[in-house]
């Protein structure tokens, strides 16, 4: 099954799971459920850190259909949609308004707005908007009894009108108004302190005293829609919510404080709150130093000023600029005369490179390798701001009393400091640690008067503790409020009211066969350990911005985003017999999808490399069928050889539908040049030039038969460079070897191209054309091979080299506006600063680089998958085509994606040495 797990630490397979179509499906599907007596749980992005996304019961799942905006009344500041829809997805639609929908969850590219309803969902500015439930007007709810009721704002007769019904609706509102209004003082001492804006532990009961009508005069008509915000699906399933919308800031700036100690940040955030600002964010130095080991995040550090002890970042709204820079300048004095050492006002360029960071924390430290995890347990107690500092010290001496590290970050401005003791939950002693740790903290925060969860929710893992949080009389009455909204337990039973020990359901992390693998895994520790790095938290399901994941953005299915083929390879690598279930149909449905794009490998948080795994995974199944359909890319060389000697005759069988159908294609595959490359470079008369330098050339198969003209500019522009050139011919493609899961004969491939480089001296330089076959080298060439490995360079890296050198001709002005594409690989392992920096070497151009996720190409990918190929094509580029000028330039750096764009969008596409080329020989593009 593969839905089992969450971003928690918990695992529960599900009878079985379904994805209601529609609105009316949804609705058709409860009802059946509720007729049957079947208990269930609703899920959506599936990134609940307390256990709530999973169950043993059926599984709803709305994230693939019910994602649909539906009214939007820009006038009212409203907009209803239905629960599916991803938080980012929206604030995108309602960025032309200029309004947003407030909560800004670090999950913000993959949240969905009924998993933050269910949630109370807050933000890192919470402190500025509240939480999801201060924005939510009113929700549709389906009841125990299959009703379809809406919870919204009541007037004092249309109240009185609800109470009068003889349905369950009706004794909902009975109950609860009798409830609280014999019981307000009782219900208000037990639960946290009113200040906190995060409290989100038990039921709302005193959101509806403090802020509502007939309990508090000066407050709201009555309206139940808070007590479903933080339900966490346990009362009703929502089927689609009005929301209030704000306003984007006018005016805003962000600065990041720098500390030497915690105490000197923590301690401060009492007197910051008094400027009002929108945010204050605490981040430690191991979170920091975690998004070192990161590659997306390594780009986004240029803010970090030295090794600082911990980090404040903080940020201000104001519609009036003089009044943000007066606070701006009051917070840079307090925060320099109170201990930061370096206080520095983020740039708009850089301003989400800051925010990235903070949010990518909950991934890059579950990311760490091995069973030891940062643990959510105790992450989500928030304590009055003034006593934050004392909360702090005593969790930390508790720590230190276990014997346990762990990492602080979070909400500073609220109270809310994620505690994450590392623990490896494999070991039974660690197991007893963390319930201790639980009991404890438990206790603490009820002497700070603080809120057990915060914003991430009760869920399994703080369950148990509320009795303790609430005493024996007002916990009766969360008990009684759960019964009189769902009597049979149906509606996720054993979340937030639950005696069920916190150490049962725990996620497995025991691999019990360790196979023998192909690829070097000792950085990960093993091949399973590789796959269980993945935390649940679900970055490979965002919406919008980076590559991952192009098969599940296409089909929003879980099974072919990164977490679902993490989930199913660590079940099969800790299987009795993993050489078996690996072999299974689901994961090889899951895998089948995957283009292998790398995307993952930077910007998954925790790391994970799928296509690194897949390939290990094609490895270890190997079989007579799967030796068979790999028949072509094992000898993809020599065809190609053969093949070229007799081009016309080669490209019309190869396009017949027999031809197609050997390879597995279900598109035609792109035609051979005439003329191999290598026979046009031995006519050649220049190979060696004036200049000491020597430039070694890899050419690649693709670009020795299918792109020779590309390969003809290369070399005619290293020509005019006046360096030596030695051209080394590749005899197969390793890339393609190594997606195919040919390891063997990519490693026979490797050795032999590195002997074909053996009298490379170390003040020559090694250029690669095609940036797939480059990029080898850097990455899978390493756990491959032994021994030292040569430096490929891409074309632009060796631009930049050789102008160092003062190698490069006189390039002529194009005043031309150039859009680059990159391949995705370049984009995960390389640095696209330096295409930019190399294409500043032409006077005149205007370049903008296309931030697209991925062609959909990849290989022989789209060739056997050409529905969803081009499905990820119009996803990732469509927006970006309509852009380019008819006299505009593109480049597209990897020979797949140029194809692609010229076979789907009609445009053609040039690579990076045309245009230096050209510009050289003064020709148009």
């Amino acid at each position: 099954m593969l839905i089992t797990t969450d971003a928690s630490i918990f695992e529960i397979e599900p009878k079985k799971v379904i994805y209601p179509s529609s609105r009316n499906d949804l609705i058709r599907s409860i009802r059946t459920l509720l007729s049957k007596k079947q208990s269930f749980t609703m899920r959506a992005g599936g990134t609940s850190i307390g256990g709530q996304a999973i169950g043993g019961g059926v599984l709803v799942d709305i994230s693939k259909h019910l994602t649909n905006i539906i009214d939007f009344q820009e006038a009212a500041k409203e907009v209803v949609v239905e629960p599916g829809v991803i938080q980012d997805d929206l604030n995108l639609f309602l960025q032309p308004y200029n309004l947003k929908f407030a909560p800004d969850t670090s999950t913000s590219n993959r949240a969905m707005i009924g998993g933050m309803i269910g949630n109370n969902s807050c933000g890192a500015y919470s402190i500025f908007y509240g939480t999801t439930r201060d924005h939510v007007k009113s929700v549709e709810v389906l009841l125990s009894d299959g009703s379809l009721v809406e919870f919204k704002e009541l007037s004092k007769k249309e109240l009185n009108k609800k109470l009068s019904l003889q349905t369950l609706e009706g004794d909902i509102y009975k109950f609860i108004i009798n409830l609280l209004n014999n019981n307000q003082q009782e219900i208000l001492n037990a639960f946290p302190d009113e200040s906190l804006i995060r409290r989100n532990t038990g039921y709302a009961l005193d959101e509806l005293i403090l802020k509502h009508r007939p309990f508090n005069l000066n407050g709201k008509d009555f309206n139940l829609a808070p007590l479903i915000c933080g339900s966490e699906g346990t009362l009703g399933v929502i089927v689609s919510a009005k929301l209030h919308l704000v306003d984007l800031p006018k005016y805003k700036k962000l600065m990041v404080a720098h500390f030497s100690s915690d105490e000197q940040s923590l301690n401060l955030v009492k007197d910051l709150i008094k400027l009002s600002p929108s945010a204050v964010e605490y981040i430690d130095k191991p979170t920091l130093d975690a998004s070192k080991n990161n590659i997306e995040q390594q780009k986004n550090r240029v803010w970090v000023d030295g090794e600082p002890e911990s980090i404040l970042i903080i940020e201000f709204f104001s519609d009036s600029l003089k009044e943000l820079n007066s606070n701006i300048s009051t917070c840079q004095a307090i925060l320099l005369t109170n201990g930061s050492y370096s206080v520095k006002l983020i740039n708009n360029r850089d301003r989400s490179k800051v925010w990235e960071v903070r949010k990518a924390g909950l991934g890059l430290l579950m990311g760490k390798v091995g069973s030891k995890k940062a643990v959510a347990v105790i992450e989500d107690a928030a304590v009055p701001v003034n006593n934050l500092y004392s909360y702090y010290q005593e969790v930390r001496l508790l720590m230190q009393s276990y014997g346990v590290s762990a990492v602080y970050y979070g909400h500073a401005s609220v109270g809310l400091i994620h505690v994450r003791p590392e623990l490896d939950l494999s070991n039974s002693k660690d197991q007893k640690k963390m319930m201790g740790i639980a009991k404890d903290v438990s206790k603490i925060v009820k002497k700070y008067n603080g809120a057990l969860s915060g914003e991430h929710g009760d869920g399994r893992i703080r369950a148990p503790f509320l009795r303790e949080q609430f005493g024996d009389i007002v916990y009766q009455y969360l008990v009684d409020l759960k019964h009189i909204f769902d009597p049979v337990n149906l509606f996720n039973p054993g979340v937030i009211l639950s005696n069920k020990d916190i150490l049962k359901n725990l996620r497995p992390l025991i691999v019990k066969q360790e196979l023998s693998t192909s690829f070097e895994w000792d950085s990960d520790i093993s091949f399973f350990h590789a796959a269980e790095k993945c935390n649940g938290a679900g970055a490979c399901r965002k919406s919008t911005g980076g590559v991952m994941c192009p098969s599940y953005r296409a089909t929003r299915s879980e099974e072919f985003s990164t977490r679902g083929r993490a989930n199913l390879l660590r079940k099969a690598l800790s299987s009795e017999n993993p050489i078996k279930s690996l072999k299974s149909n689901e994961l090889d449905k899951a895998l089948e999808l995957c283009l292998s794009c790398k995307a993952c490998k930077s910007e998954c948080p925790a790391n994970v490399d799928m296509a690194r795994l897949k390939s290990e995974y094609l490895f270890q199944i190997k079989s007579i069928s799967s030796y068979i359909k790999s028949w072509h890319i094992r000898h993809l060389g020599n065809i190609l050889k053969i093949g070229s000697q007799s081009a016309t005759v080669f490209n019309f069988l190869q396009n017949t539908l027999i031809g197609r159908k050997l390879v597995g294609f279900e598109r035609y595959p792109p035609l051979l040049e005439k003329e191999p490359l290598s026979i046009w470079w031995d006519r050649s008369k220049l190979k060696r030039g004036r200049h000491s330098t020597t430039v070694w050339i890899l050419v690649d198969v693709f670009t020795q038969y299918y792109d020779v003209n590309v390969g003809k500019d290369v070399l005619n522009f290293l020509k005019r460079c006046d360096v030596n050139i030695n051209v080394v011919y590749s005899n197969n493609s390793i890339v393609a070897m190594i997606s195919h899961g040919l390891l063997d004969e990519a490693k026979n491939e490797l050795k032999l191209l590195q002997s074909k480089l053996g009298s490379v001296t170390k003040n020559d330089l090694i250029l690669g054309i095609e940036s797939s076959e480059v990029l080898v080298w850097r990455d899978e060439a390493k756990n491959l091979t032994n021994g030292r490995l040569p430096s490929v360079l891409l074309f632009e890296e060796l631009l930049l080299k050789l102008n160092q050198l003062e190698l490069l001709p006189k390039f002529n002005t194009l005043n031309s506006k150039v859009w680059v594409y990159e391949h995705c690989h370049q984009k995960s392992l390389s640095d696209v600063n330096n295409i930019i920096k190399a294409l500043g070497l032409i006077q005149g151009l205007q370049v903008e680089i296309i931030d697209g996720g991925c062609c959909g190409m990849a290989g022989e990918f789209g060739y056997k998958h050409p529905e969803i190929s081009e499905s990820i094509a119009h996803n990732s580029l469509d927006s970006w085509m309509d852009k380019i000028g008819d006299k505009d330039i593109l480049i597209a750096t990897g020979t797949s994606c140029r194809k692609q764009i010229l076979e789907i969008f009609k445009t053609k596409s040039i690579y990076l040495p045309n245009l230096f080329i050209h510009s050289i020989d003064s020709i148009k593009c």
